[in-house]
């Protein structure tokens, strides 16, 4: 497994959420950034800190490197979605915490995925196929946890975990509005 990007480390995130006393989770907080992002959204630096705090529901103000680091999140994030790797990393805790933890941190990623998505404003129906993962994240979302540590539940996770991936790159790509190239006709010879 290749090493994940300081920006992507969920501890930070998780150390951050506690020193400002924020009522959300770090994976949800990215499930909904992610989401908005899919959804066909794009926001300024400004914007998405106003976006962040306001999910966070902190007790305390956000630090310059706090904002910085979400800002690093957002753009990290986004540079993943447009790329051509076809890739993108979810915030959740490394394979060192226990697998319970790690579902549950999915759950509240995809139910930060679906508030995200929701809000943004799209023109065109979704497919069949997109509609289907939704329903799938909106499960995925209700899971229960106290999951023993077991072979099954560690694969169960890992493959749920890269649908969840698969997916968000789907969706992604069909919710992008038309870039301007393909609006335009073609110039014509003459």
């Amino acid at each position: 497994m290749a090493l994940m990007p300081a920006v992507f480390d969920f501890d930070r995130y998780a150390q951050l959420f506690t020193d400002l006393g924020a009522a959300a989770f770090p994976a949800e907080l990215h499930g909904h950034l992610v989401g908005r992002l899919s959804a066909g959204a794009r926001y300024d630096h400004g914007t998405w800190l106003n976006v962040a705090q306001e999910l966070l529901d902190t007790r305390g103000t956000l630090s310059e490197a706090g904002k910085v680091q979400l800002i690093l999140l957002h753009d990290a994030s986004l540079a993943e979605l447009t790329g051509t790797g076809f890739d993108i990393t979810l915030l959740l805790p490394d394979d060192g915490a226990t697998v319970d933890r790690r579902t549950q941190a999915l759950g509240q990623w995809c139910e930060g995925f679906l508030g995200g998505f929701g809000l943004v404003e799209r023109n065109n129906e979704l497919s069949e196929e997109a509609d289907s993962a939704l329903r799938d994240f909106a499960a995925i979302a209700q899971v229960q946890t106290d999951l023993e540590e077991s072979e099954a539940n560690e694969v169960d996770y890992m493959e749920v975990m890269e649908y969840v991936r698969m997916a968000v790159l789907m969706l992604f790509s069909e919710c992008q509005p038309a870039s301007d190239s393909e609006t335009k006709p073609p110039a014509s010879l003459h």
